[in-house]
Protein backbone atom coordinates (compact mmCIF):
# COMPACT_ATOMS: atom_id res chain seq x y z
CA UNK A 1 0.00 0.00 0.00
CA UNK A 2 1.71 3.42 -1.28
CA UNK A 3 1.88 6.02 1.63
CA UNK A 4 1.46 9.40 0.52
CA UNK A 5 3.92 11.46 2.82
CA UNK A 6 2.86 15.56 3.76
CA UNK A 7 6.40 17.01 3.82
CA UNK A 8 7.26 16.88 7.23
CA UNK A 9 7.73 13.39 6.67
CA UNK A 10 10.15 13.37 3.60
CA UNK A 11 12.62 13.54 6.17
CA UNK A 12 12.42 10.00 7.14
CA UNK A 13 12.26 6.70 4.71
CA UNK A 14 9.24 5.83 3.05
CA UNK A 15 10.55 1.74 5.19
CA UNK A 16 10.45 4.23 8.41
CA UNK A 17 6.42 5.19 7.92
CA UNK A 18 6.13 2.10 6.32
CA UNK A 19 6.99 0.47 10.00
CA UNK A 20 5.34 3.19 11.90
CA UNK A 21 2.06 2.49 9.99
CA UNK A 22 2.65 -1.31 11.05
CA UNK A 23 3.43 -0.69 14.48
CA UNK A 24 0.09 1.84 14.65
CA UNK A 25 -1.91 -1.26 13.15
CA UNK A 26 -0.74 -3.72 16.35
CA UNK A 27 -0.89 -1.13 18.40
CA UNK A 28 -4.94 -0.31 17.29
CA UNK A 29 -5.73 -4.11 17.31
CA UNK A 30 -4.23 -4.71 20.40
CA UNK A 31 -6.24 -1.83 22.46
CA UNK A 32 -9.50 -3.24 20.76
CA UNK A 33 -8.61 -6.60 21.90
CA UNK A 34 -8.46 -5.42 25.63
CA UNK A 35 -11.60 -3.04 24.96
CA UNK A 36 -13.67 -5.80 24.11
CA UNK A 37 -11.81 -8.09 26.38
CA UNK A 38 -13.03 -5.72 29.47
CA UNK A 39 -16.75 -5.40 27.76
CA UNK A 40 -17.33 -9.46 27.48
CA UNK A 41 -16.52 -9.79 31.15
CA UNK A 42 -18.45 -6.72 32.41
CA UNK A 43 -21.15 -9.03 31.35
CA UNK A 44 -19.99 -12.29 32.99
CA UNK A 45 -19.35 -11.03 36.60
CA UNK A 46 -22.05 -10.15 39.23
CA UNK A 47 -20.66 -7.61 41.77
CA UNK A 48 -21.91 -4.16 40.70
CA UNK A 49 -18.54 -2.50 41.33
CA UNK A 50 -16.49 -4.85 39.51
CA UNK A 51 -19.03 -4.49 36.49
CA UNK A 52 -18.45 -0.74 36.96
CA UNK A 53 -14.55 -1.10 36.79
CA UNK A 54 -14.53 -3.04 33.90
CA UNK A 55 -16.88 -0.80 32.00
CA UNK A 56 -14.23 2.11 32.91
CA UNK A 57 -11.16 0.18 31.71
CA UNK A 58 -13.32 -1.01 28.57
CA UNK A 59 -13.50 2.96 27.75
CA UNK A 60 -9.54 3.33 28.63
CA UNK A 61 -8.74 1.00 25.86
CA UNK A 62 -11.18 2.25 23.51
CA UNK A 63 -9.75 5.97 23.93
CA UNK A 64 -6.40 4.34 23.38
CA UNK A 65 -7.46 2.80 19.99
CA UNK A 66 -8.97 5.91 18.74
CA UNK A 67 -5.70 8.14 20.30
CA UNK A 68 -3.87 5.69 17.79
CA UNK A 69 -6.24 6.23 14.63
CA UNK A 70 -6.13 9.64 15.00
CA UNK A 71 -2.51 9.87 14.71
CA UNK A 72 -2.83 7.89 11.77
CA UNK A 73 -4.97 9.46 9.96
CA UNK A 74 -2.62 12.79 10.90
CA UNK A 75 -0.24 11.43 9.86
CA UNK A 76 -1.48 9.98 6.31
CA UNK A 77 -0.29 6.27 7.57
CA UNK A 78 -2.85 3.61 6.37
CA UNK A 79 -3.25 1.18 9.22
CA UNK A 80 -5.18 -2.22 9.14
CA UNK A 81 -7.62 -2.94 11.94
CA UNK A 82 -9.08 -6.84 11.25
CA UNK A 83 -11.31 -8.62 14.14
CA UNK A 84 -10.35 -11.31 13.06
CA UNK A 85 -6.25 -10.74 12.94
CA UNK A 86 -4.51 -14.07 13.95
CA UNK A 87 -2.57 -13.36 17.09
CA UNK A 88 -5.00 -11.04 19.09
CA UNK A 89 -8.41 -13.27 18.03
CA UNK A 90 -6.33 -16.21 19.70
CA UNK A 91 -5.75 -13.78 23.08
CA UNK A 92 -9.68 -12.86 22.77
CA UNK A 93 -10.81 -16.57 22.45
CA UNK A 94 -8.44 -17.17 25.32
CA UNK A 95 -9.33 -14.25 27.45
CA UNK A 96 -13.54 -15.60 26.73
CA UNK A 97 -13.13 -19.50 27.90
CA UNK A 98 -12.02 -17.77 31.55
CA UNK A 99 -14.70 -14.87 31.51
CA UNK A 100 -17.14 -17.60 30.74
CA UNK A 101 -16.10 -19.80 33.68
CA UNK A 102 -16.73 -16.41 35.96
CA UNK A 103 -12.56 -16.36 36.71
CA UNK A 104 -12.46 -12.12 37.46
CA UNK A 105 -8.96 -13.40 39.02
CA UNK A 106 -7.92 -15.12 35.88
CA UNK A 107 -8.87 -12.55 33.24
CA UNK A 108 -7.19 -9.79 34.85
CA UNK A 109 -3.99 -11.58 35.04
CA UNK A 110 -4.21 -11.99 31.06
CA UNK A 111 -5.27 -8.29 30.95
CA UNK A 112 -3.79 -6.17 33.48
CA UNK A 113 -0.69 -8.51 33.46
CA UNK A 114 0.38 -10.01 30.25
CA UNK A 115 -0.81 -7.82 27.73
CA UNK A 116 -0.41 -4.43 29.73
CA UNK A 117 3.69 -5.76 30.16
CA UNK A 118 3.99 -5.84 26.52
CA UNK A 119 2.07 -2.49 26.18
CA UNK A 120 3.94 -0.50 28.67
CA UNK A 121 7.18 -1.78 27.49
CA UNK A 122 6.69 -1.90 23.40
CA UNK A 123 4.93 1.51 23.72
CA UNK A 124 7.95 2.50 25.69
CA UNK A 125 10.75 1.18 23.38
CA UNK A 126 8.27 2.12 20.19
CA UNK A 127 8.19 5.23 21.56
CA UNK A 128 11.39 6.17 22.63
CA UNK A 129 13.06 5.11 19.01
CA UNK A 130 10.01 7.47 17.31
CA UNK A 131 10.21 9.88 19.74
CA UNK A 132 11.10 12.74 17.30
CA UNK A 133 7.74 13.25 16.30
CA UNK A 134 4.07 12.99 17.77
CA UNK A 135 4.18 9.25 17.05
CA UNK A 136 6.42 8.32 19.25
CA UNK A 137 5.23 11.20 21.51
CA UNK A 138 1.69 8.99 22.22
CA UNK A 139 3.24 6.05 22.43
CA UNK A 140 5.07 7.59 25.71
CA UNK A 141 2.12 9.15 27.30
CA UNK A 142 0.11 5.63 26.32
CA UNK A 143 2.71 3.57 28.01
CA UNK A 144 2.19 5.80 31.07
CA UNK A 145 -1.34 5.44 31.36
CA UNK A 146 -0.73 1.51 31.13
CA UNK A 147 1.41 1.74 33.68
CA UNK A 148 -1.28 2.48 35.90
CA UNK A 149 -3.06 -0.36 34.98
CA UNK A 150 -0.25 -2.90 35.92
CA UNK A 151 -0.13 -1.29 39.58
CA UNK A 152 -3.99 -1.41 39.45
CA UNK A 153 -3.87 -5.08 39.39
CA UNK A 154 -0.71 -6.13 41.61
CA UNK A 155 -2.41 -5.31 44.88
CA UNK A 156 -5.45 -7.16 43.99
CA UNK A 157 -3.60 -10.01 43.04
CA UNK A 158 -1.22 -10.20 45.80
CA UNK A 159 -4.28 -10.16 47.78
CA UNK A 160 -5.04 -13.05 46.25
CA UNK A 161 -1.70 -14.70 46.53
CA UNK A 162 -1.98 -14.64 50.39
CA UNK A 163 -5.87 -16.11 50.31
CA UNK A 164 -4.43 -19.51 48.31
CA UNK A 165 -0.41 -19.29 47.92
CA UNK A 166 -0.92 -22.56 46.09
CA UNK A 167 -3.64 -22.43 43.84
CA UNK A 168 -2.73 -19.07 42.69
CA UNK A 169 0.03 -19.84 41.98
CA UNK A 170 -1.16 -22.30 39.84
CA UNK A 171 -3.91 -20.61 38.35
CA UNK A 172 -0.86 -18.22 36.87
CA UNK A 173 0.98 -20.68 35.73
CA UNK A 174 -2.23 -21.76 33.43
CA UNK A 175 -2.97 -18.06 31.94
CA UNK A 176 0.64 -18.16 31.09
CA UNK A 177 0.53 -21.36 29.27
CA UNK A 178 -2.86 -20.11 27.54
CA UNK A 179 -2.05 -16.24 27.06
CA UNK A 180 1.66 -15.83 27.19
CA UNK A 181 2.54 -18.62 24.44
CA UNK A 182 0.30 -16.87 22.23
CA UNK A 183 2.33 -13.17 23.02
CA UNK A 184 5.81 -15.19 22.56
CA UNK A 185 4.96 -16.36 19.50
CA UNK A 186 4.11 -13.27 17.50
CA UNK A 187 7.44 -12.37 18.64
CA UNK A 188 9.77 -15.33 17.99
CA UNK A 189 12.62 -13.68 16.45
CA UNK A 190 12.16 -15.35 13.41
CA UNK A 191 9.86 -13.63 10.38
CA UNK A 192 6.19 -14.98 10.82
CA UNK A 193 5.72 -17.74 8.02
CA UNK A 194 2.22 -16.70 7.27
CA UNK A 195 0.41 -12.96 7.76
CA UNK A 196 -0.79 -11.97 10.84
CA UNK A 197 -3.33 -10.34 9.31
CA UNK A 198 -2.33 -6.83 10.51
CA UNK A 199 1.31 -6.20 8.94
CA UNK A 200 0.50 -4.59 5.55
CA UNK A 201 2.66 -6.77 3.39
CA UNK A 202 5.46 -8.68 4.32
CA UNK A 203 6.03 -9.35 8.30
CA UNK A 204 6.85 -5.68 10.52
CA UNK A 205 9.83 -7.58 11.64
CA UNK A 206 11.83 -7.02 8.50
CA UNK A 207 11.19 -3.07 8.48
CA UNK A 208 12.19 -2.73 12.80
CA UNK A 209 15.97 -2.02 11.44
CA UNK A 210 14.33 1.70 10.09
CA UNK A 211 13.92 2.70 13.32
CA UNK A 212 16.79 1.32 15.24
CA UNK A 213 14.47 -1.61 16.62
CA UNK A 214 14.77 -5.40 17.10
CA UNK A 215 12.03 -7.91 18.12
CA UNK A 216 14.98 -9.45 20.11
CA UNK A 217 15.08 -6.56 22.43
CA UNK A 218 11.38 -5.38 22.32
CA UNK A 219 10.31 -9.35 23.03
CA UNK A 220 13.27 -9.06 25.88
CA UNK A 221 11.76 -5.60 27.65
CA UNK A 222 8.69 -6.71 27.70
CA UNK A 223 9.73 -10.55 29.34
CA UNK A 224 11.37 -8.26 31.81
CA UNK A 225 9.12 -6.29 32.68
CA UNK A 226 5.98 -8.92 33.41
CA UNK A 227 8.77 -10.91 35.05
CA UNK A 228 9.03 -8.23 37.56
CA UNK A 229 5.59 -7.61 37.96
CA UNK A 230 5.00 -11.00 38.70
CA UNK A 231 7.53 -10.86 41.29
CA UNK A 232 6.44 -7.96 43.20
CA UNK A 233 2.90 -9.59 42.96
CA UNK A 234 4.71 -12.57 45.23
CA UNK A 235 5.19 -15.35 42.23
CA UNK A 236 8.73 -16.81 42.94
CA UNK A 237 11.11 -15.95 40.44
CA UNK A 238 12.39 -19.78 40.01
CA UNK A 239 8.90 -20.46 39.20
CA UNK A 240 8.90 -17.53 36.28
CA UNK A 241 12.26 -17.49 34.99
CA UNK A 242 11.27 -21.45 33.99
CA UNK A 243 7.75 -19.87 32.39
CA UNK A 244 9.84 -17.77 30.34
CA UNK A 245 12.37 -20.05 29.35
CA UNK A 246 10.03 -22.52 28.40
CA UNK A 247 7.85 -19.86 25.53
CA UNK A 248 8.69 -20.12 21.95
CA UNK A 249 11.69 -18.22 20.87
Amino acid sequence: MEILMPAVQRSKTKVYWHLAADILSQAINGEIAGMSNFALLTATIDDVHEKMECVEHANCERNHAEGFMQIAKKFNLPVVINPNAHYWKKVKEVFARWAERKDFIACIIIQEVVLECFAVSMYKDVGMALADNEVGQLFLEISKEEEEHIEHSIDLLKAELKKDYTGFIEKVEKVHDDCMKIMAEWTVTRNCDDSCGVCDGDCMKTRLYAADLDIKTLRGNAMNLYMKTLDRIGIPGIKSLEWVTNLPI
